[in-house]
């Protein structure tokens, strides 16, 4: 019973260990959608082709929020939702680590 809640704190231990290397990171979806551009000249404005945009979308109160990426940010911000993804995977991992060490307690 021992040797087992050790093993499980140990891959805690790493899981925490990970998480602090795992940064920066933003919630939410990376989103590309096609749109009119700024310029009122531009085909884009006469049924041309439509520009594409990134953003990051999450929901605050059953609302969507849309934020937009300016285009020399779109890798990085790709790759912080990318790691908010891998944070929130983790976190799960925890607590199940977690509620597996109290189950252990409860069979004494």
């Amino acid at each position: 019973m021992k040797a087992k809640k050790q093993i499980l704190q140990a891959k805690r231990d790493t899981l925490i260990s990970r998480i602090s290397k795992l940064n920066p990171w933003i919630p939410g979806t990376v989103v590309t959608i096609n749109r009119i551009c700024g310029k009122e000249n531009c085909a884009c404005h006469m049924d041309g082709p439509k520009h594409p945009a990134m953003y990051v979308t999450w929901k605050e109160s059953g609302k969507t929020i849309s934020l937009y990426v300016p285009k020399g940010l779109e890798a990085e911000v790709s790759k912080w939702a990318l790691n908010y993804k891998k944070l929130k995977e983790m976190i799960r991992e925890i607590s199940n680590i977690q509620k597996d060490i109290v189950r252990l307690r409860e069979k004494r």
